[in-house]
């Protein structure tokens, strides 16, 4: 009797380490092969000058959005696998912020809380917070198109209207809620739920010129805002987040960092002063990180260049797609004010 349930519990302990093993959606990091660097560069010119894009997202290599909220004509660009085409959709007048699930379920942000559904473009909500509607949305995010979030804020008179109150939106069950009962200051600019449901939210808080501007990071827990880090926002200081496969990685100032157990825990040390507080990435050894003058990578080992602007100071990339062959970069150099695409792809 004995052996037997020596047998069964060994038996059980097989079953669990395969549903474990089959339910992972990442190797340990050890495990993970360092990302390529091996890429073909293209460079293309999107139409209209100083016109920076913003936003950008994609669901395929041949399905690739970029958004403006500069000018009205250029606000829509569109990658078909072959060619940019840009347009402006009537009634959509500040696409801030662009999100999607497929290629024929998009969404777009827009002016007076007003969010769209593309790619056919109908009006999806309109939301009020505390009565007010004018409600400008900087980003989108989701897991699915039941499970989405919406983040920005409305003008206040703080600091002579210098600032603004923060809107969190969530779209669950076919219902709008606001997270942020309570007004908080600052400007929403990202929000991100890991994989351990933990939502985090980026902000900036504007000084009008009496203080400096400072960028803020939240952790939202049930109605509860809870600051976990701020810093003045200027380049080489300035605090970020970045969603890479489920998990929130923290830009703070030179170090990129987890979050474990209620504490930052540094992931990386970006000591080259170029490092300009962006990241984007695939997993934990395929990170591409925004340099002062270019694009630089990490494999899990080094970090090392990918390509260098053709102008500095003061170009940007303002928006990501990645997929896993082919890299899209949203660029702007002001110098220019031209707006370009560096679209990598893998040999």
């Amino acid at each position: 009797m004995k052996k037997n349930n020596l047998i069964f519990l060994l038996i059980l302990a097989v079953i669990f380490l395969l549903i474990t093993n089959c339910n992972s959606i990442e190797p340990p990091d050890d495990e993970l092969k360092p990302g390529r660097r091996d890429y073909t560069w293209e460079a293309d010119t999107l139409a209209g000058l100083n016109n920076p894009r913003d936003r950008m997202w994609g669901s395929s290599p041949n399905d690739v959005w970029a958004t403006t909220t500069s000018n009205w004509a250029n606000s829509f660009s569109h990658f078909s696998g072959e060619s940019w085409f840009t347009y402006g959709v009537p009634g959509i007048n500040q696409p801030n912020a662009i999100y999607g699930f497929s290629s024929s379920d998009v969404f777009v942000g827009d002016e007076n809380g007003k969010i769209w559904r593309g790619p056919n473009w109908k009006l999806f909500a309109e939301i009020i917070k505390d009565g007010h509607k004018n409600i400008g949305f900087n980003n989108i995010w989701g897991i699915s198109s039941n499970d989405l979030y919406a983040i920005g804020a409305y003008p206040d008179t703080v600091i002579g209207g210098y600032n603004t109150t923060l809107v969190a939106a969530h779209y669950s069950n076919n219902n709008w809620s606001i997270l942020n009962k309570k007004n908080i200051i600052g400007i929403g600019a990202k929000i991100y739920k890991d994989s351990n449901d933990i939502i985090y939210i980026l902000t900036y808080k504007l000084g009008g010129g009496l203080t400096p501007d400072s960028s803020i990071i939240y952790e939202y827990n049930q109605e509860n805002f809870k600051k976990i880090y701020s810093s003045i926002w200027v380049g080489g200081e300035q605090a970020d987040i970045s969603l890479i496969n489920s998990e929130v990685y923290f830009i703070l100032g030179s170090k990129i960092a987890k979050r474990v157990n209620g504490q930052f825990q540094t992931f990386l040390q970006v000591d080259n002063p170029n490092f300009y507080q962006r990241i984007w990435g695939r997993n934990s050894k395929d990170i591409f990180l925004l340099m002062r003058d270019g694009l630089a990578h990490y494999n899990g080992t080094d970090i090392q260049y990918l390509f260098y602007f053709n102008k500095v100071p003061r170009t940007q990339i303002y928006g990501v797609a990645l997929f896993d062959k082919d890299a899209f970069f949203l660029v702007y150099e002001s110098q220019t004010g031209l707006s370009l695409v560096y679209h990598g792809k893998l040999n």
